[in-house]
């Protein structure tokens, strides 16, 4: 596909934008709290829109296109069990932690348990940072550039990939939220003007339907379905969402530096009513391709195909920028978490009277770092069958044992840290095995059909942990209640530290029960 100058003109103009943004706002005086939490004087448009360029990357577009395009719309049930997902962390979470003024979710860790787990989950969410984010996001931005532009694909890893990391490494969080705003309008922008072009293309939703099997546009699919069964769907992505919005450092950073809780929660509200969109704006286009490209040989080459069929010079510079917007906003929202963690959790306990320019120069340092590691491992990627599938999965078996961990800690204080220690380490026995068991069968408990979905291993992984966890925890000596009273929830009634009720427009509960009922009831049309 040859760009024309218009195109090229659009792209442009968005690279100069952001970056001028990021570079600007890098000028300012940094200390560690501005550079981490920007300043924590976010408001909720802000956070919102962060949330969602944070969530949406590169692999969504090609990921979910790919498997919309292999198994239907009901994929796009991931994003919308996102608003159920938000639920723990807007009524449950969020008070403790801005009453806590923590930087990092192992910090929060930390005071319900130990230093040991503190450590241990920052470890293992910097590991998993540069997997399953960073890897998967140059990668998968290579893959489009690649197919539309003929680009080399390392170089577009490297090339993209530093750019980011330049204006994220200088400017801090502030610069990440503000440039976000941006990339969010773009990037939904494009998926919009995509989908109505495909739609227009094969005749609208009636002319898509009659093209396509009708199980496609089915968003419930039987429980032994391998990639999105009902049961899997509902209870499983539950599980593993909840702790991504509420206990991955990437997506709650953002929160953490809210001005107040109700604008954390306003701004987490906000973003779930942008996921309510993002089935038809993501997944739809696969369906699409489908119709057009019935024998496309690889899914994860629809969203490029469509690109290359359906965009008028113009349109086609503002999607590819819609892209390399959803690819620069996660990027850089991973680069500075990851930042954030390798300074708080490591650098400032080898180095506890460091000053603030020299943990925003530890911060800038692992920035570099982090993308360098990413870029590196970002071609091995390629090996996997569905950027997708192999998104969710890990994420699923290495990240469940500790949805129970934070769950029970925080509503039960008996959980103790032998508990915790016991309930991760069967999981990350467990984890791989079910792992490779899903690629290779040799467990014979799980080889009944109803089994053998991803998602139903994992809601098994979850429920061992969980035992594990209440019985080691049970036999062992119970932690005393005032050093774990701040990370607990007070079940004796009234409002959680730092809590404020609001009325009319600005309580959080109005939108919170909107967007609920919203999703549940499309979803139940669509059924």
């Amino acid at each position: 596909m040859r760009l024309r100058l218009l195109d090229w003109l659009i792209i442009s103009a968005y690279g100069v934008v952001v970056l001028t943004i990021g570079l600007t706002i890098a000028r300012r005086r940094q200390t560690a709290e501005s550079y981490f939490l920007a300043g924590r004087t976010l408001r909720w448009p802000f956070i919102g829109a962060s949330l969602l360029a944070s969530n949406i990357s590169a692999e969504h577009f090609v990921g979910l296109a790919g498997s919309g395009f292999s198994i239907g719309l009901a994929v796009g049930g991931f994003e919308w069990m996102a608003v159920f997902c938000i639920v723990p962390l807007v009524v449950l979470f969020l008070p403790f932690y801005i009453r806590n003024r923590i930087y990092t979710v192992p910090e929060f860790l930390e005071r319900r348990y130990s230093r040991g787990i503190r450590m241990l989950f920052s470890s293992l969410m910097i590991v998993l940072s540069v997997l399953t984010k960073i890897s998967i996001s140059l990668w998968a931005g290579s893959i489009v550039f690649t197919g539309l532009l003929g680009w080399d694909r390392l170089t577009v890893i490297w090339v993209i990939g530093l750019a980011t990391a330049l204006y994220t490494m200088k400017g801090g969080l502030r610069a990440v939220v503000y440039t976000d705003a941006i990339q969010s309008t773009v990037l939904l922008s494009a998926a919009l003007v995509l989908t109505l072009a495909g739609l227009q293309r094969v005749g609208g939703w009636h002319g898509l339907r009659s093209r396509l099997d009708p199980s496609m546009f089915s968003m419930v699919r039987p429980l032994t379905n391998p990639d999105v069964p009902w049961l899997g769907m509902f209870v499983g992505v539950f599980l593993v969402g909840s702790f991504y919005w509420s206990m991955d450092q990437v997506m709650v950073q953002r929160v953490f530096a809210a001005r107040d809780l109700n604008e954390g929660r306003l701004g987490t509200i906000f973003c779930a009513f942008l996921k309510v969109l993002t089935p038809f704006l993501l997944v739809l286009p696969g369906l699409i391709a489908k119709a057009l490209h019935p024998t496309l040989d690889a899914p994860d080459k629809a969203y490029p195909m469509l690109l290359a069929d359906l965009m008028p010079a113009g349109l086609l510079g503002l999607t590819i920028a819609g892209i390399a917007a959803a690819l620069m906003g996660h990027l850089s929202a991973t680069y500075n978490s990851v930042a954030t963690l390798i300074t708080r959790d490591f650098y400032l306990h080898w180095r506890p009277q460091a000053d603030q320019s020299s943990q925003v120069r530890c911060g800038r340092i692992a920035v570099i770092a982090v993308f360098a590691m990413g870029a590196l491992w970002a071609p091995v990627i390629g090996q996997f069958h569905s950027l997708w599938i192999y998104l969710q999965s890990v994420g699923a078996y290495l990240m469940m044992p500790f949805v129970g961990v934070f769950f029970l800690g925080v509503l039960w204080r008996r959980v103790t840290t032998a508990g915790v220690w016991a309930s991760v380490l069967s999981g990350f026995t467990l984890g791989p095995v079910l792992m490779i068991d899903q690629q290779r069968p040799f467990l014979r408990l799980l080889q009944a059909p109803v089994m053998r979905p991803w998602l139903h291993g994992a809601i098994l992984e979850f429920v061992v942990c969980v035992t594990v966890l209440v019985s080691v925890s049970l036999s062992t000596e119970a932690q005393p209640p005032a050093s774990i009273a701040a990370a607990t929830f007070n079940w004796s009634g009234g409002l959680q530290g730092g809590e404020e009720l609001h009325r009319g427009l600005r309580d959080y509960r109005v939108w919170l029960a909107a967007v609920v009922s919203i999703t549940a009831a499309v979803w139940f049309v669509m059924r």
